[in-house]
């Protein structure tokens, strides 16, 4: 609140502070010097830095210091703090180039693969998963609307039971995924089917090219439409603030908690919604509708339980578009989710790597 330049909130966000005791009662009394009412005498600031400098040194530290320093005229704490900012900066401008850096040979590779399909014409089927299924529309809707909603419930009814947030929330959300998969496989097993052969899993000996081929493809499109999309909102003045969809365990948890809700990210949740909103819920509306309805459909209802702000929803709808294509033209879930799967790794590293 203070950095963003509002300053009645910060006020009275201090004075919250300010009621309790040992570091909370010290917290607002560094923040209010460093952002509110009148600066503090010299003797007294330069007290307060010195309570600072105590802490471990971080972004938060440095910045309180530069800003109390200031405000007293200390231009010796001030040049500190500000070295210590740079010096963090440069350790993070060379983090984000290396992340630049492998998004960009990720989208150089994709292109490649792209103009190679496209150039020579070679057939992008990697399965032989059926689409439209053989279940009907309604076999198909109880099944999405269970796998929906199951986790929903069990994920609140633990939380009711356990009364607080543990550390083995990711744990729990995982788990409750589980009964998705054990719904499929029973209705599948009474048709005499299987996932592998329902949803395309295992590529077919002529499947394995086009499999990566389309999965480098899909990966540099998604990146070619993010950078898109970030343009066209910054030419529309749509603002999307800094903390849209990431998962705040990636920040501030402990790292057991960190590579668990990656492991979530990157590995788990791809292979649960592909399955979800591709192989039921997509395959389920081509039982009625066509190719480019039942995409456009299945990506929106895709983008509703995601939660991000208008720029963040175009790139989840954009991602949902084209899985569901790429899964109508390969007759496999498998391209879709590796690319779903490399999509959210980068995204964690980004978060990770730049703001944890």
């Amino acid at each position: 609140m203070g950095e963003a330049g509002r300053t009645t909130q910060a006020r009275e966000a201090f004075a919250e502070l300010a009621a309790g005791a040992g570091p909370r009662e010290r917290m607002a009394a560094w923040a209010t010097a460093a952002y509110v009412g009148p600066p503090p005498g010299a003797k007294a600031g330069r007290a307060l830095i010195a309570q600072i400098d105590d802490l471990p040194a971080t972004w938060f530290t440095d910045t309180l210091i530069r800003r109390i320093a200031t405000r007293i005229g200390d231009t010796e704490a001030r040049a500190r703090a500000e070295a210590a900012t740079l010096a963090r900066g440069r350790a993070l401008l060379l983090r984000a180039r290396g992340l630049m850096a492998v998004s960009l040979a990720l989208l150089a590779v994709g292109g490649i693969a792209l103009v190679w399909m496209l150039a020579r014409r070679r057939s992008v089927s990697v399965a032989s998963a059926p689409v439209p299924p053989l279940w009907s529309f309604a076999d198909g809707y109880a099944l999405f609307v269970r796998g929906l909603g199951a986790p929903q419930a069990i994920a609140l009814v633990a939380f009711i039971a356990l009364r607080r947030e543990t550390g083995f929330g990711t744990v729990l959300g995982m788990a409750a995924d589980l009964p998705l998969f054990w719904w499929v496989i029973r209705y599948l097993r009474r048709g005499a089917t299987s996932m592998r052969a329902t949803f395309g899993l295992v590529p077919r000996r002529d499947g394995w090219a086009p499999l990566l081929g389309v999965t480098l493809a899909l990966i540099a499109i998604a990146l070619v439409s993010d950078i898109l999309i970030d343009v066209v909102s910054r030419l529309v003045h749509i603002k999307t603030h800094w903390t849209d969809g990431f998962t705040e365990e990636l920040l501030w948890a402990g790292h057991r908690r960190v590579i668990l809700a990656a492991i979530d990210a990157t590995a788990w949740a791809p292979v649960v919604e592909e399955i979800l909103f591709r192989g039921l819920l997509y395959a389920t509306l081509r039982t009625r509708i066509g190719v480019a309805e039942s995409a456009l459909l299945s990506a929106v209802i895709f983008t509703l339980p995601h939660g991000y702000s208008i720029a963040g929803s175009a790139s989840v709808l954009v991602s949902g578009l084209l899985w569901a294509v790429a899964y109508e033209r390969t007759r496999s879930l498998v391209p879709g989710l590796f690319a779903h799967a490399v999509n959210n790794l980068l995204s964690t590293l980004w978060t990770v790597g730049l703001l944890r």
